[in-house]
């Protein structure tokens, strides 16, 4: 393990002394509230390559590892389905999500391999240099695989999010962070875990869109919140996608949580989202009480059952499963 993350410090020593981000478009504001696009050298290293994913996801526990497929039209969200993984090779997996229509979400990454956590340390140690007074808490990192024309529906994330893309090509779509594209009561439901991240969508939103061709070495930043679609081109994709928490980010999840709370349990309607204020201090105080209290009933995450099984020789990478079984990253 150490020779390896050795290996991915001298290679990117060798690009670019050491640097791994080039802000190609200004500097980085992590109080923006426009993308913003860069350039990156993560292409650069070995750990992205056929062989070295085949090894990973050998490796990687399954329960880990979220599999997903989906349909062609970004309006039919709930064609978004879960794909059972069990006991399927990372030769397997690597070649069906070649050739068929498969997304992998291989969640935190940085836990399971240090490499990857010394990457993702890099990055966002030159955000934070690029950007005074940005200084994240914690940082998340998760490896997408994704098919050739493979899609993710309009979504909105709880925390704040930089994409990282290493092969293939996608188009993403970012859109602005605004009542009309996504309400305010779906945050409050996303924040508290009550639902998935995929919010209602409609093609006319796509006007006040920012539109990125990603190319192998791209990487997106968007503001907390801004919902976004994926379209992957013809290609398989690879990407790091990595998610950070601030005391900026933090708040705003308090304050969401706060209004879900007082909605439903006191039926309150007009509700703000300032994050500060003395108004934001006490309903926040409130809400923190309530929960040591016990009063804030916690969801129960979600439990999804596959209907198909990761399958390199059947259509779309897919065979069906005689019963739907709950896969392993739902267990």
């Amino acid at each position: 393990m150490m020779q390896g993350a050795m290996k991915a410090d001298a290679t990117a020593q060798k690009a670019g002394n050491g640097r791994l981000i080039d802000w190609c478009t200004g500097p980085f504001d992590a109080r923006g509230v426009r993308p913003l696009a860069a350039r990156h050298r993560l292409p650069e290293l070995d750990l992205f390559n056929d062989e070295a994913l085949i090894d990973m996801l050998d490796r990687y526990p399954r329960n880990r590892l979220q599999a997903w497929t989906m349909g062609t039209d970004p309006m039919h969200r709930e064609d978004w389905q879960p794909v059972d993984t069990t006991d399927v090779s990372g030769k397997d997996l690597l070649a069906a999500v070649k050739s068929g229509r498969i997304w992998y979400n291989i969640l935190r990454l940085d836990l399971f391999d240090r490499r990857y956590r010394d990457i993702v340390n890099q990055l966002y140690s030159e955000m934070a240099e690029a950007s005074p007074g940005f200084t994240p808490v914690s940082t998340v990192g998760t490896l997408l695989l994704s098919s050739p024309n493979a899609m993710v529906y309009y979504h909105a994330d709880g925390p704040p999010t930089t994409l990282f893309h290493i092969r293939g090509h996608k188009r993403m779509w970012i859109y602005p962070m605004k009542d009309r594209f996504v309400s305010q009561q779906l945050l409050e439901e996303i924040f508290g875990s009550a639902m998935d991240e995929e919010i209602p969508y409609s093609p006319d939103f796509d006007k006040s869109a920012d539109v990125f061709d990603l190319s192998p070495g791209d990487l997106v930043w968007w503001p907390q919140n801004a919902p976004h679609r994926i379209e992957n081109l013809d290609t398989l994709n690879v990407s790091l996608s990595t998610r950070y928490h601030t005391e900026a980010s933090e708040r705003r999840k308090l304050v969401y949580n706060a209004n879900r709370f007082f909605r439903r349990k006191l039926g309150w309607r007009q509700l703000s989202v300032n994050e500060s204020g003395l108004a934001s201090f006490v309903k926040c105080f409130s809400y923190r009480l309530c929960r040591r209290a016990g009063w804030d009933n916690k969801t129960e995450g979600y439990v999804y059952k596959a209907k198909v099984r990761v399958d390199p020789n059947g259509n779309l990478g897919l065979s069906p499963l005689a019963e739907p079984v709950t896969p392993p990253f739902s267990r």
